[in-house]
C-alpha cells in the first residue's frame, strides 16, 4: 500500500518538511504525556479485567525477576495454597533471570517475557507483581491498569512525582487493586497506634521521629558483583535504560543500580518509604505535605552519585511533623515514636508492640497502656496475603493507592530539596510545588536531572 500522499495534499509539494513537522509533533506530545508511546492500552479506556469471586483462583505473573522479585515469588510460592493463587508468567530483560524465575513457578519457555507488554496481552493473567527498578515502576504499572491487571508495585511507587500522579490518576479510574509494596504497613502495631489516635487518646499530633540505618562497611552499600553471562546479547540494554538518559551498555549500572540517581533516589527511595508509609498510616489520617526539608551527604562512600546520610523534616498542613533520617553508613537510628499533646507513642523496633504513655499533665486522665502482637514484623507475605483479600473483596488495600500517593509527594520533595538546596512548600490542590516566595518549581524528571556539585568524600582513617 503507497504511503505518498495524493496531489491534492498540502504535504505533497513538501514531503520532506512535512515529516520534520510531523516528527516534531510527535516529539512534542510525547514530553508532554509520555505514557502515550506505544504501549499497552494506548488510545484505550483501562480494561475491566475479570471479575474475581470469593473462592476464585487468581493468576499471578512477574514482571522484573532481580533479587527482589524473586523473594516475591518464592514467597508467594510457599503460600500459594494458602492465598489460592497461581503463577503463570514472568519477565525480565536480562535472559538468565528470566528463566531463573521460570523454573521458579514451573513455567514454559513460553511463559517468558522480555517485552512486559507483551505478557500484559494473556487473558488468564489476573495481577501482576511489579519488581523492576525504579524508573520502571510508572509505565509498567499503567501498563498493567490498562490491560485490567491489579497492582502490587515494589516501593517507591515512582522514580519521579508527575509520573506517580500518572500512576494515581490511572487507578483511580479503573477498577484495580493497587498496593505499594511496603510490608511494614501490614504491622498490627500501627494499626493499633492509629485505633488510638482516632479515639482521641494522643489528642492533637505534635510530631514523629523514626529512621532506617544501617552500616555494612568496608563492604560497598549497594555494591552487587556483575555476572559475567550478561552481555548486550542476553540483556535488552535499552529497554532496561528506558525513559532513563541513554549510555552505552555498563554492567555496574544494571547490576548496582541503586547507586545512581538516574535509576533511583537512593536512601529516599529505597529505605525511607518503610518509615514514611507506617507512620503515616499510624496516624490515623494520612495527609500531603505542606512544606519539606533535607539534607543529604556523601563524606564516606566514594563509589556512588546517591547520599550516604539524609535526613527528611515534613511538616502537614495539620500541623503535625515528621522527621525521618537514613544512613547507610552508622546503624544507630532514631527510636520510632509518635508524639501528641496528651500522649506519646513508642514503637519496638523489631516487634509488633506499641506503648501508649500519658503526657505529665494528663497522667490523672489516662493509664500506660501497651498493645503487643506475636506476629513477626516487616513480613512481605502479609502485605501480600491483604493484597489478594482486597481483590477478592473489594476493600481498601493496607498500602493503597491514597497512602502511596502522600508518601510519594513527601520522598520526591525530599529529594528535589536536598538536591537543589531549596525548603519546597506543596499545594494539594493544584499539585503545584513552590518555594517560600512563591517561585513555582518544576518537579525532577527524565529531561530535568540537576547536577549537583558534591563535597569531596574523605576516606575513613
Amino acid at each position: 500500500m503507497s504511503t505518498t500522499p495524493p496531489p491534492s495534499s498540502p504535504a505533497a509539494g513538501n514531503r520532506r518538511g512535512f515529516i520534520k513537522k510531523s516528527a516534531a509533533a510527535a516529539a512534542a506530545a510525547a514530553v508532554v504525556n509520555p505514557f502515550k508511546t506505544p504501549v499497552y492500552g494506548q488510545n484505550k479506556a483501562p480494561s475491566t479485567g475479570r471479575v474475581i469471586g470469593a473462592n476464585d483462583r487468581i493468576v499471578m505473573a512477574y514482571i522484573g525477576t532481580g533479587s527482589r522479585g524473586t523473594s516475591h515469588i518464592k514467597d508467594q510460592t510457599k503460600f500459594m495454597k494458602d492465598n489460592n493463587i497461581a503463577q503463570a508468567a514472568v519477565c525480565d530483560v536480562f535472559q538468565k533471570r528470566a528463566h531463573a524465575a521460570k523454573a521458579l513457578i514451573n513455567a514454559s519457555d513460553s511463559d517468558v517475557y522480555s517485552d512486559h507488554r507483551q505478557l500484559l496481552e494473556r487473558k488468564d493473567v489476573d495481577a501482576v507483581l511489579v519488581a523492576s527498578i525504579d524508573n520502571h515502576h510508572a509505565q509498567h504499572t499503567i501498563d498493567a491498569i490498562a490491560a485490567g491487571k491489579h497492582v502490587y508495585c515494589e516501593k517507591p511507587m515512582t522514580r519521579y512525582l508527575d509520573e506517580a500522579f500518572q500512576v494515581y490518576d490511572a487507578v483511580k479510574k479503573s477498577k484495580s487493586v493497587y498496593c505499594v509494596g511496603s510490608q511494614g504497613c501490614a504491622d498490627p502495631k500501627w494499626h493499633k497506634a492509629a485505633e488510638w489516635i482516632k479515639a482521641g487518646k494522643l489528642g492533637p499530633l505534635v510530631w514523629s521521629q523514626g529512621s532506617f540505618c544501617r552500616n555494612n562497611y568496608p563492604k560497598s552499600e549497594w555494591t552487587y558483583p556483575i555476572d559475567k553471562d550478561a552481555t548486550p546479547t542476553t540483556l535488552e540494554w535499552n529497554r532496561w535504560l528506558g525513559r532513563a538518559k541513554k549510555v552505552p551498555f555498563t554492567p555496574e549500572h544494571y547490576f548496582s543500580w541503586h547507586k545512581f540517581y538516574a535509576y533511583n533516589s537512593g536512601i529516599i527511595g529505597n529505605l525511607l518509604p518503610h518509615r514514611f508509609y507506617p507512620m503515616m498510616l499510624a496516624t490515623g489520617n494520612p495527609e500531603y505535605p505542606r512544606r519539606v526539608v533535607c539534607t543529604g551527604s556523601r563524606k564516606i562512600s566514594l563509589d556512588r552519585e546517591i547520599t550516604d546520610t539524609t535526613h527528611i523534616l515534613a511538616e502537614f498542613p495539620s500541623g503535625f511533623t515528621m522527621l525521618v533520617a537514613g544512613s547507610t553508613v552508622n546503624e544507630v537510628g532514631l527510636p520510632d515514636t509518635l508524639r501528641g499533646l496528651k500522649a506519646t507513642l513508642s514503637f519496638a523496633s523489631s516487634q509488633n508492640k506499641v506503648e501508649l504513655k500519658p503526657e505529665r499533665p494528663f497522667t490523672d486522665e489516662m493509664e500506660t497502656e501497651v498493645f503487643q502482637s506475636e506476629l513477626p514484623t516487616d513480613r512481605t507475605e502479609r502485605l501480600h496475603a491483604d493484597f489478594f483479600t482486597s481483590i477478592r473483596t473489594g476493600k481498601k488495600p493496607l498500602a493503597d493507592i491514597e497512602l502511596a500517593i502522600r508518601g510519594q509527594v513527601a520522598l520526591c520533595l525530599a529529594e528535589m530539596a536536598e538536591r537543589l538546596n531549596l525548603t519546597l512548600l506543596y499545594d494539594e490542590k493544584t499539585r503545584a510545588i513552590k518555594t517560600g516566595d512563591g517561585k513555582v518549581i518544576p518537579p525532577l524528571s527524565y529531561e530535568t536531572e540537576p547536577n549537583v556539585p558534591r563535597p569531596t568524600p574523605v576516606t575513613p582513617a
